[in-house]
């Protein structure tokens, strides 16, 4: 069974949504993908987890991996490496191929040089979140510094936004049981301070997280009514009880956290863009963009 390492020069360049996208794309293929993740740094656990879950993915181990141990029985096994130099993984995987991951803005000064001590072995780079103003800047960015180029991943919000339950987390928040906690929370508003009806502003933009005051029932209710699939409700202060009974009927998550609205804006916005690729919002986003990503030498 050839493997193939998904390596990058630094962490959080989005290696865990390329091996999906490729290991996609390898299956709609007609290959029989093992997907996993060699253990070595603070992502490893998060990112196993992600790739276990894949319903495509013949190594269903949630785990990483703590020594070169492969799935038997795939056709092509995806080994996303921790960030830094893969060359050692490389050698104990015998592995025949290694793909670089880059983050687009900026790319990585050292990117010719990461991929020039692979040699032979680096199949090419894979650019993820590119804005879609500069795709084709970035292509020819990437051909005037001399590396081969698998595809582009456009930068998307779905794949750029926490779940559920990683804002319940960061918010220390408690409130109804979170049986959308893998939902991708893409679009969340702040609710006004003022004496605002606000159902107009909220069905206007469609959010799928209102943050909202506790001290606010009008504007929770209106929230509701305009049909918003979960409330984050900052200050501390009780719900009304109409209001969570209201969202209980509909299924609608009412998160109640400490933090007041500015600093719970704070400790969530340091989720975007840096959380790791999971859940199957994500995999079908991925799904969609992964089209121009070259597999022909990996398969």
């Amino acid at each position: 069974m050839p493997a193939v390492l998904i390596a990058a020069p630094d962490s959080l360049s989005g290696k865990t949504t390329v091996a999906a996208a490729l290991g996609w794309r390898l299956a709609q293929g007609g290959k029989r993908v093992a997907l996993s993740r060699l253990a070595g740094d603070a992502n490893a656990a998060a990112d196993a987890q992600s790739l276990g879950g894949l319903p495509f993915n013949a190594d269903r181990r949630a785990e990483p991996l703590q020594a070169a141990v492969l799935s038997t029985g795939a056709g092509v096994s995806l080994v996303e490496a921790p960030a830094g130099d893969p060359r050692s993984a490389l050698e104990s995987l015998s592995a025949r191929a290694v793909v670089v991951v880059a983050y687009a803005d900026p790319l990585p000064a050292d990117l010719p040089s990461f991929c020039g001590a692979l040699g032979q072995s680096c199949a090419g780079v894979a650019i993820t979140r590119v804005p879609a103003r500069r795709l084709e800047a970035t292509r020819a960015a990437a051909a005037a510094i001399g590396v081969h180029l698998l595809g582009l991943i456009p930068e998307d919000r779905t794949l750029a936004a926490p779940t559920l339950g990683a804002l319940a987390e960061a918010l220390e928040a408690g409130g109804s049981s979170l049986n959308s906690a893998e939902t991708v929370i893409d679009r969340p508003i702040i609710s006004s301070i003022s004496a605002d009806p606000a159902q107009g502003y909220f069905a206007r933009y469609g959010p799928n997280a209102v943050i909202v005051r506790s001290d606010k029932p009008d504007q929770q209710l209106a929230a509701l009514n305009a049909g918003a699939p979960c409330l984050i409700v900052t200050g501390g202060l009780p719900v009304l009880s109409y209001v969570e009974e209201r969202a209980a009927e509909e299924g609608i998550p009412v998160l109640r956290t400490r933090y007041d609205t500015v600093a719970a804006v704070e400790r969530l916005e340091g989720l975007y863009g840096v959380t790791p690729f999971s859940g199957r919002a994500k995999v079908e986003r991925i799904v969609a963009l992964a089209g121009e990503l070259d597999v022909s030498a990996l398969a």
